[in-house]
């Protein structure tokens, strides 16, 4: 029996909820490195950067914390599997800019510079831009794009791009932290963590910082095999002041003391609390003595991933919260 139309229409909603539901957990799923960790880049991310035949240029905002050394090896994984794309390596200055304008007909090209896994002085970064806005392929057919991957050895450059000063049309693509849908669409991948209480375990050990879960992931995956006990390991690890600090150092938040007063500026007016981004920006302004310096700072920590969100208010995540506390 189909019903009344009452009860059909309300079917079909829910269907329609589901498949949009559906689509999400897709589009922000992650691809798998070839050990088997999940990658720092969404599927839709991964779209982002690597384009529609078209010539462009993104910079890509990480930390150690949230992935951004395993930036380069995530593209040469996805586009090995597709014909027609081209990943020329990369070294000197000279080589970079020859590469921008190099390539063969019906070629797709990635043209990727990694500054966070090999640093440069910040204005060769700064220069790295202009210069793959404007020298073009030579080749006709020929579509590339630039990926210049940065940390927060890049500050000013990240300045540029969160807050606007100056006009660049290189879109940024901010690294984040896995929610807890992602978590669950890696664990099933992987057999492993698979009751909910366990999930939320792992989601609370971990924060969704790619940093612990890929240790979550060598621990399952290496000497022990038990989730239960990878568990226990993690929570072990998290007392241990020298895996603490390196956490800390890892997501960024020490990269700069302005970066560092902001936070505990955070830390220090709301705790646990949920706030206003415009009460944020308010407390670090106030801590700064300096208004504009308060929204860079909230700029910064945001692409840092320090915030939870709940309801289109904002918390400190309370995993890195505890362990800055604890690095005091």
């Amino acid at each position: 029996m189909i019903g009344t139309s009452h009860e059909v229409e309300a079917r079909l909603l829910r269907a329609e909820r589901d498949c949009k539901l559906e689509e999400s957990i897709v589009l922000e799923g992650r691809p798998e490195l070839p050990d088997g960790r999940p990658a720092p880049l969404t599927i839709t991310q991964l779209d982002d950067l690597l384009g529609e035949r078209t010539n462009q240029t993104r910079i890509v905002l990480g930390t150690p914390a949230t992935g951004v050394t395993d930036v380069g090896d995530t593209l040469r994984t996805v586009t090995g599997r597709i014909a027609d794309w081209t990943l020329p390596p990369i070294g000197k200055p000279s080589a970079f800019k020859q590469e921008l304008t190099g390539g063969h007909p019906r070629e797709r090209r990635v043209i990727i510079s990694d500054f966070a896994r090999y640093p440069v002085k910040p204005e060769t970064c700064r220069e790295a831009v202009p210069l793959a806005e404007t020298l073009l392929p030579s080749t006709p057919g020929v579509a590339r794009t630039v990926v210049l991957v940065t940390d927060p050895r890049q500050l000013d450059l990240w300045r540029t791009l969160l807050m606007g000063e100056e006009q660049v049309f290189a879109a940024p693509v901010v690294l984040r932290r896995h929610d807890q849908r992602s978590l669950r669409n890696w664990a099933q991948q992987r057999e492993a963590f698979n009751t909910e209480e366990r999930l939320e375990r792992l989601h609370a050990l971990t924060g969704g910082w790619p940093w612990l879960v890929d240790r979550a992931h060598r621990l399952h995956g290496g000497e022990l095999g038990d989730p239960g006990e990878v568990l226990r390991r993690l929570a072990g690890m998290l007392t241990d002041r020298s895996t603490i600090r390196a956490f800390v150092e890892a997501t960024g938040v020490y990269a700069h003391p302005t970066l560092a007063a902001g936070y505990q500026a955070v830390a220090g007016e709301f705790q646990s609390g949920l706030a206003e981004a415009d009460e944020i920006v308010t407390a670090i302004a106030y801590q700064a003595s300096d208004e504009e310096a308060g929204r860079w700072v909230f700029a910064c920590l945001d692409a840092l991933q320090v915030f939870d969100r709940e309801d289109g208010r904002l918390r400190l995540e309370p995993l890195l919260r505890e362990c800055v506390a604890s690095a005091v």
